[in-house]
């Protein structure tokens, strides 16, 4: 280290234990925070310009080295504050060690108030130069390296990482650089390249720099930490799980920031494998350890946000809200945005299912734009079923759609819900008033002769069910002239044509003997739509409660025809038409009833019209629709709906109608 020169000589008194605490902690970073508070003291104390220069040297130093060491924050916003104030006094600092601390410390210090600030890239382009500098000492630029590598990585600069490594070769040669300070870079190197998306590289780096030097405890328990992290992010539960467990009996109560950070991640752990409990826990004891160690709530975010990731998790959507909320205005620019983004579609989740459904689709279209603006496709990453129903609701609506497509494919999102057709599914068939195939949302055009087997094969297989079909009972329905292993092979053929023709090998599965559908790729409308009956149930009184009522329209408005309308008509085929055919009538005057009882007279019509497009036939759904329009005074009406049943019940049965319809007949015939 330089000596003292100039106006500093003068602040002998504060000089001493600045140098002292310098001296410590680049020896050993997690030392010389006593010494650096007090000469900080000193300084403030005194009102000349070289005092100046001092509360600028050594609010930087303790900036630098808390955040290097990141065990205990004491100070920290302090110190940030001092060398924002101070800024003026950088080029005047004579030595060069104190000028490039002082510049690293005002880079942290700004990017504190704002990462953003376009003022903060030329100052970092700046350090970086300096670290080739020998005219400063190894350790100082070792320091300096590891504050420009974390404001690279907060931007998720792959490039300038990987510069800044390179820069870094020089200084880490030098044998003044310790055991400590050196093991700090290295583990900071593995975990900006994870965060900068080269794992690969972190993984290579990691493996070549491991067994080379002693080990450092507090650089170990940092190794663990990352490596569970990273694990937890990829899904890795096993990996994550072992290295926290490795962690563990690293951790010291003298420092409680990477205490805080095992709790978060257990926590994340935790909610990761559905258990909310412990997880709300943990992310409670984080944010307490968190607090204790003053880590500043601007960098709090993630910790402040976990407990509202598992309420959100847990369904306790608008329990959620005011975590995101604290730290969206804990923190400033885009960071601050990712916090409101989530408490935008916390509130549209917890309020879309009560009256206020206009304030929750508002809410989400605000969260959605932001998300799409900040090009954030990994939101709720831990509660992708969290991230598919926003995702449902905004398709559903019809907002940010390209948006939500991206994210949906990007993260392989499973739907929350069968009946949402315009969920961008792989494959889709429709068989409800016609028979088509759509791959990637383009309709699969039949050229030259089509193997008949497959598609009848996909079509045994809806009627069915879709899912857990023997085989055997295949074979026998549409191979019923073959024998044992013949019909076997002709099975086998047409199950590799039809995955062939789905362009997908996974689209059909055949497990121990049975076969089904793959409902991560595979939609069908004529499922979806017995699903979506099923689900509501039947109505224990006429009026139904809204859920049902919208699980209901969603219903009727996906039946478009009955089951294979145009096809040919095999046994197996006329039972699913009549038993989907009959959840549709039951469905209608479920719904009709209910209109009706809730004086919504308007809303009935059209429904009972629709009806009896598609079953011109069913009398019972024409008797209430004649009614209905005699009480409205049309009779001519109801008689026309009357000579329509009529005459399709002669042409389709030979047959006339009931004597309880020719009875209401006469009965409006009377009014008119």
């Amino acid at each position: 280290m330089a000596s003292a020169s100039g106006g500093i000589e003068a602040a002998q008194d504060a000089w001493q234990p600045l140098q002292r605490g310098i001296t410590l902690a680049l020896d050993d970073v997690g030392c010389g925070r006593h010494e650096l508070r007090s000469a900080l003291a000193l300084f403030e104390a005194q009102d000349d310009a070289a005092s100046q220069q001092g509360r600028l040297i050594s609010a930087a130093a303790l900036v630098q080295f808390i955040g290097i060491a990141d065990d205990h924050y004491a100070g920290f916003e302090h110190a940030v504050a001092v060398v924002n104030a101070t800024l003026a006094h950088i080029e005047h600092i004579p030595d060069p060690d104190h000028r490039l601390l002082a510049r690293s410390g005002a880079l942290v210090a700004g990017w504190f108030r704002a990462l953003d600030d376009p003022r903060l890239a030329p100052l970092a382009e700046a350090i970086t130069r300096e670290l080739g500098n020998e005219a400063v000492s190894a350790p100082v630029r070792c320091c300096a390296g590891l504050t420009v590598l974390a404001y690279f990585v907060a931007h998720f600069d792959l490039e300038k990482t990987l510069w800044v490594e390179l820069a870094m070769r020089q200084p880490l040669g030098s044998t003044d650089v310790s055991l400590r300070l050196t093991e700090e870079w290295h583990q900071a190197l593995v975990q900006a390249l994870y965060e900068c998306a080269a794992p690969a590289r972190a993984i290579a780096v990691r493996a070549l720099h491991e067994g080379v030097a002693p080990r450092v405890p507090a650089i170990e328990l940092k190794r663990a930490l990352v490596e569970a992290q990273v694990a937890i992010g990829e899904g890795r539960v096993d990996t994550g799980q072992a290295a926290l467990t490795r962690a563990e009996p690293l951790l010291d109560p003298r420092a409680p920031r990477p205490a805080f950070w095992w709790h978060l991640l257990r926590s994340r752990l935790d909610l990761t494998e559905g258990r909310h409990r412990q997880a709300i826990t943990h992310a409670r004891l984080a944010l307490r350890l968190a607090t204790d160690c003053e880590f500043p709530e601007r960098w709090m975010g993630v910790t402040i946000m976990q407990e509202g990731q598992v309420q959100m998790a847990s369904g306790a959507c608008l329990s959620a809200v005011p975590f995101f909320e604290r730290a969206g205005r804990a923190a400033s620019g885009s960071q601050a945005d990712f916090c409101w983004c989530l408490a935008h579609f916390a509130r549209a989740l917890g309020l879309i299912e009560t009256p206020d459904t206009a304030t929750a689709l508002a809410e989400l279209k605000l969260g959605l734009s932001l998300a799409q603006r900040l090009h954030w496709l990994n939101f709720f990453r831990a509660s992708p079923a969290v991230a598919a129903r926003i995702c449902a609701l905004g398709l559903e609506h019809g907002l940010e759609t390209a948006f939500v497509h991206e994210v949906i494919t990007a993260r392989s999102l499973d739907a929350v819900r069968p009946d949402l057709s315009v969920w961008p599914w792989p494959i889709r068939v429709l068989t409800l008033g016609r028979f088509q195939i759509e791959l990637g949302g383009e309709r699969l055009a039949f050229t030259g002769k089509v193997a008949k087997k497959p598609l009848e094969l996909l079509q045994f297989i809806v009627a069915s069910g879709g899912s857990d079909v023997s085989a055997t009972t295949v074979m026998f329905a549409l191979w019923r002239d073959l024998e044992g292993d013949k019909a076997k092979s002709a099975f086998n053929v047409a199950l590799h044509r039809l995955r062939k023709l789905l362009g997908n090998d996974d689209a059909v599965v055949l497990e121990l003997g049975r076969v089904s559908l793959n409902p991560k790729l595979v939609w069908v409308d004529g499922l979806a739509f017995e699903q979506l009956v099923d689900g509501a149930g039947a109505a224990p009184s006429t009026v139904l409660a809204p859920a049902a009522v919208q699980a209901a329209q969603r219903a009727l408005a996906m039946y478009g025809g009955h089951f294979l309308h145009e096809t040919e008509d095999e046994s197996w085929q006329m039972v699913y038409r009549s038993r989907l055919a009959s959840k549709f009538k039951r469905t209608v005057t479920q719904l009709a009833r209910h209109f009706v009882a809730a004086g919504d007279t308007r809303a009935v019509r059209p429904l009972l019209e629709r009806a009896l497009e598609l079953d011109p036939m069913a009398e019972d759904l024409a008797r209430e629709l004649m009614r209905l329009l005699s009480d409205a005074g049309e009779q001519a009406a109801a008689l026309n709906v009357f000579e329509h049943c009529r005459a399709a019940i002669a042409r389709g049965l030979q047959a006339k109608p009931a004597p309880s319809t020719l009875a209401l007949v006469q009965r409006i015939r009377a009014m008119a």
